[in-house]
């Protein structure tokens, strides 16, 4: 593997990690928050954090919070989830597009949850 794979992987999987902290973050200000699986000594488990993932998606809808940020929520998740589901893809087969459309989902991602995560953070101060 060159060193520029290399880079790529790594590069890429930071972001995922970088995007599922913020999912971590939004869902602990929730009303009702959310815990997700953390790093046990810096060990990623990509299976449980799908799955924990995979769950706000089912259990956001029984949040008390506007439908646009639960749309927000349910939105970023759903772009990490395919970044994650591709990121696989990619360590298999190293597809220049398909680092742009894991890129494309987690830059997605993350716009949204931004805007959830301020909307949260402001009702909270109100």
């Amino acid at each position: 593997m060159s060193d520029e794979s290399e880079r790529e992987i790594q590069d890429l999987g930071r972001s995922i990690i970088g995007i599922y902290t913020l999912i971590t973050r939004v869902c602990g200000l929730l009303p009702l928050p959310i815990r997700l699986p953390d790093f046990v000594d810096d060990v990623i488990h990509g299976a449980e954090m799908i799955e924990g993932v995979a769950r706000v998606v089912d259990l956001i809808e029984d949040e008390p919070i506007d439908e646009d940020l639960q749309a927000g929520i349910w939105g970023g998740c759903l772009h990490w989830l395919s970044a994650a589901h591709l990121y696989g893809r990619y360590l298999e087969l190293q597809e220049h597009l398909v680092s742009l459309e894991i890129r494309i989902n987690l830059v997605t991602a993350g716009e949204a949850l931004h805007i959830v995560a301020h909307e949260l953070l402001d009702s909270q101060e109100d």
